[in-house]
């Protein structure tokens, strides 16, 4: 028996093919900090008669449906499939992650209506600590520089005037005018005025 291929029949095959081929990849990086606008970009093979839902939120409250509002962190939007200048279809999509806590955080992205999603993770980390300690240090260096430390100088003291006093000169002794003689005459004569002054009692 011979089978015949008929080209509307291959035809047939290469469509059914290429559908079934779709995609809608996710490019976002792998980690970002605490402030940073998270940019998720994708490619596509749907045309521009479809729009793309993007969804992010915290791994920590496990896996969502959709984007809850009492999250601390996410969100979601709607973004239209763009042609490329290589025949080729893109999406992306912009979230500010200021107020986010730090987690690990979930994207999804699907194709609306045609039940094709893809889904990536990131990490939203904490602005470093070690860069608090070293500019705290390098600023109170800065300040500690413009600080003027003061010069005390030692004050000299005050000279005290000497008076020039005169060196002490010996002072000759002077010896007794009475000579040995004249000391024994008048003991004598002191002897003989209490005696007669005795008799006379």
């Amino acid at each position: 028996m011979k089978v015949q291929f008929f080209p509307g029949i291959l035809l047939l095959t290469l469509i059914t093919v290429s559908i079934s081929t779709v995609y809608a990849d996710i490019q976002v990086e792998s980690s970002y900090t605490m402030g940073d606008l998270i940019a998720i970009t994708g490619t596509t093979n749907f045309n521009t008669d479809n729009s793309v839902l993007i969804e992010v939120w915290p791994a920590s409250f496990g896996p969502k449906g959709k984007y809850e509002p009492s999250m601390a962190g996410g969100g979601s939007v709607v973004v239209p499939v763009q042609s490329g200048e290589n025949l080729d279809y893109h999406w992306n999509g912009t979230f500010d992650s200021s107020g986010w806590a730090p987690d690990t955080y979930m994207v999804r992205a699907e194709i609306i209506g045609k039940n094709y999603v893809e889904t990536r993770m990131f990490d939203l980390m904490e602005k470093s600590e070690v860069e608090k300690v070293l500019v705290a240090p390098e600023a109170q260096s800065e300040i500690n520089q413009t600080e003027i430390t003061p010069v005390h100088t030692p004050q000299m003291p005050e000279e005290i005037p000497t008076e020039n006093i005169p060196e002490s000169v010996p002072v000759p002794t002077q010896k007794s005018s009475l000579s040995g003689g004249t000391i024994a005459l008048s003991l004598g004569i002191l002897t003989m005025s209490l005696f007669m002054l005795a008799s006379r009692r």
